[in-house]
């Protein structure tokens, strides 16, 4: 009988060491193929015959609570990429029952089932944009910055202390998705026009693929990713040999109009009236595939969710409110830094600002210079803010 237990008990470290080392080794690269020609539609459903001919990323662990475990349900995710934009596909497969979707806000499905998409266009392992998808296709997206040993999170604002996600970036992608008898599956294009990229050609791209499941509360990845190492982005996957990649001409001009009509009381009723119409534009040109200039005079915010109420118990600490305005979006996570250097809204009415966002090499450049409104200050005055951030990257990410 005793030999039988200790027989029994090495089997079952056996296997438990087994189950341990399943999931995607770090660093596995991945060949994307490139179809010039094919024809898809956004809808949710994979059954284009693109998609049998995808690239696939399989084997996911688990990530939270516990790393190093293999997930408990299956994911698959196909890619590929056209001359225009780069696809993916993913299929996710768990009791048909325990799937949580609703048709939630932009960057409001921390609730549901979600994939996030992180992709490192630079392959540095610095930083990634993020983007993210519920089973009926309503999106999150960001910028993900490694930050170890520090509060962090994904969409559901699960502390790993790996990382920091900020969802005030907002991207230009399609998704749809749909349930199913088996899970959920989910359809995904991102224009090349949205994404900053390497100015080389061919050229390789870090990435992962985060699934979070309600029902269990658990997070897999498709690389394995251990909470003790102190990059998050170090441990992803590469998509090798993309090339052929055409961005096209990245200008947009938005012209705005606005006016203000005024009534008060006169002697034969009431009187209306007006001073001249406001005009703005902003205007955002791509460079480069990596490199872009954005300018703005006398912009029109109105339009921008209002912020939520704040009450100052301590007037010795400054409020402090998310940038939700177009002009300043973009690029915003170049700006960022573990410790809040740059706060864009001390700019409040901006008269005129210029920014410069991107990356030449190693080097990040972030560069903004604008003219504020009077009323911002003393009523007379014309405050002007300047800030300019540089960071040069030192060896490898990780």
């Amino acid at each position: 009988m005793i030999a039988l237990f200790f027989l029994a008990s090495a089997n079952s470290l056996a296997l438990t060491a087994v189950a341990l080392a399943q999931g995607t080794p770090p660093g596995t690269a991945v060949a994307v193929p490139r179809f010039a020609d094919a024809a898809v539609s956004v809808d949710g459903r994979l059954d284009e015959p693109v998609w049998a001919r995808a690239a696939v990323l399989r084997d996911f662990s688990q990530y939270l609570p516990n790393d190093n475990r293999p997930a408990e349900d299956s994911t698959v995710v196909l890619v590929w990429y056209a001359p225009d934009a780069i696809y993916f596909g993913i299929r996710a497969y768990q009791d048909s029952g325990s799937v949580r979707a609703t048709l939630a806000d932009r960057d409001k499905i921390t609730g549901d089932d979600y994939v996030e998409i992180l992709l490192d266009t630079f392959n540095d392992r610095r930083q990634a944009l993020v983007f993210g998808v519920n089973p009926l296709g309503a999106q999150a997206d960001g910028a993900l910055v490694d930050a170890a040993r520090t509060i962090a999170s994904t969409l559901s604002a699960v502390s790993t202390g790996a990382y920091t996600l900020d969802l005030s970036p907002d991207y230009v992608y399609e998704s749809k998705g749909r349930r199913t008898a088996w899970g959920y599956e989910v359809e995904l294009r991102i224009p090349f026009k949205t994404l900053r990229y390497q100015a080389r050609d061919p050229q390789d791209w870090g990435i992962n693929v985060i699934r979070v499941e309600q029902a269990t509360g658990h997070q897999h990845t498709w690389t394995r990713v251990l909470q003790t190492r102190a990059s998050f982005l170090a441990q992803d996957g590469t998509l090798t040999g993309l090339t052929g990649l055409a961005r096209g001409l990245v200008l947009d001009v938005t012209p705005e109009a606005t006016s203000t009509v005024s009534g008060a009381p006169d002697a034969s009723g009431w009187s209306y009236g007006g001073g001249a119409p406001r005009i703005g534009t902003t205007v955002r040109w791509g460079v480069t595939s990596n490199l872009t200039l954005n300018g703005t005079v006398r912009p029109d915010f109105s339009q921008v969710e209002a912020d939520v109420p704040q009450i100052q118990f301590d007037p010795r600490t400054a409020l402090n409110y998310p940038e939700k305005r177009p002009f300043f979006l973009d690029g915003l996570e170049l700006v960022q830094s573990p410790i809040q250097l740059i706060y864009t809204r001390r700019l409040v009415d901006p008269q005129g600002a210029l920014k410069l966002t991107g990356k030449l090499g190693g080097t990040t450049i972030a560069a903004l210079s604008g003219v504020d409104g009077a009323a911002s200050a003393s009523g007379t005055d014309h405050p002007v803010m300047s800030a300019l951030r540089v960071r040069r990257d030192l060896g490898t990410g990780g």
